[in-house]
């Protein structure tokens, strides 16, 4: 799925349609395809002579360009026998702007608990922790695509209504203050839209800092096929007593320590497992009812779609979107199944 341009649609002051009993067909599939069929803008990047980031980009190749991003670089591996240096710069990353599973598995927890919400951590080997990281940013990007399309169907379902009592006003047949209601509505959906067709562009910048190739956005990416049977996690001394014995990082800091530091070590180590297989669990919970959603939704825009063609109701653009976001939603969880695995494995030594 490609970024979009903002639509060409023009405003609704400038415009005035004939009053209809309802929008035409033709209409609603001309205004809520527009994420089809809208070319991508032209993403300014420099030209450089550094390997170039594939475009269609899969999940694996992105993953491939771990080893190689100027932090793993900078770190010694945890195998490295010569005198520890410290890191000239390490500056911080920041956080995904949608993807954050501990806030989706812990509804109602605190929010902007950033140490919590990305896959990245210390006790991780530098590459582990690297592609987790791009890992995530990669579904950031699916996910501000998906959202683009989900707000982009809002907002041409709220033009239509708007346009349609603008009409209408026109005859005595809404008044002034249905009309403004209509009007604010359309204007705050299509706020929601510019930001998130921006968010397309920031995600992608995120994304290409994390391949290591800040000046290549990624356009097209490949959305993975992710298995909805995960296997069965380990028990919480196994996942420690792995970690302890086959993580690099967690081996290197616990072999110099002393008995105070690895206690507190351990504890850290203790803590980030039970909260990931805790997560885990709640996901799956969290994917039931995203699943469960989604389903409805499907019902709904059956019913509305009929409906519409006996001529009996007009909420089928207001159906589309909200069918939109019902799978937004359950790739989501999807995702952050997937990415919590993999921040499991990591901890254990395994690949992620």
């Amino acid at each position: 799925m490609r970024p979009m341009r903002h639509s060409s649609i023009a405003p609704p002051s400038q415009r005035r349609s004939a009053a209809l009993p309802r929008p035409a067909a033709h209409l609603i599939a001309a205004l809520l395809g527009l994420a089809a069929v809208l070319p991508a803008p032209v993403l300014a990047v420099e030209e450089t002579d550094a390997e170039p980031v594939p475009d269609p980009l899969s999940l694996e190749q992105a993953l491939s360009f771990a080893q190689d991003h100027p932090r793993v670089r900078a770190r010694p591996a945890a195998t490295d026998t010569s005198e520890p240096r410290a890191l000239p710069l390490d500056l911080p990353r920041p956080q995904p702007l949608y993807l954050g599973c501990h806030s989706l598995a812990f509804s109602g927890a605190r929010p902007s608990d950033a140490a919590r919400d990305v896959a990245w951590s210390e006790l991780l080997d530098p590459e582990d922790a690297q592609r987790l990281e791009i890992m995530q940013r990669f579904f950031d990007v699916l996910l501000a695509d998906l959202s683009f399309a989900r707000d982009n169907e809002a907002m041409a379902v709220a033009f239509i209504q708007f346009d349609r009592a603008e009409a209408r006003g026109e005859l005595g047949q809404f008044s002034a203050l249905q009309i403004a209601a209509l009007q604010a509505k359309y204007q705050l959906i299509r706020r929601q839209r510019a930001a998130a067709e921006a968010a397309q562009r920031v995600t992608r910048s995120l994304l290409a800092g994390a391949l290591g190739h800040p000046e290549s956005l990624p356009r097209d990416l490949v959305t993975p096929e992710l298995d909805p049977q995960l296997s069965e996690p380990p028990g919480l001394e196994q996942v420690v007593a792995r970690a302890l014995d086959q993580n690099p990082r967690v081996k290197a800091l616990m072999k110099d320590a002393n008995e105070a530091e690895q206690a507190l070590i351990r504890a850290a180590l203790r803590e980030q497992a039970l909260e990931l297989l805790t997560r885990l669990d709640l996901l799956a919970v969290v994917a039931e009812h995203a699943r469960t959603e989604s389903d409805w939704r499907d019902l709904k825009l059956d019913e509305s779609r009929t409906l519409y063609e006996l001529e009996a109701t007009s909420d089928l653009g207001y159906s589309m979107s909200q069918q939109t976001k019902a799978r937004r939603d359950e790739r989501k969880t999807a995702f952050c199944q997937r990415l919590t695995q993999a921040e499991l494995n990591a901890l254990q030594g395994l690949a992620p």
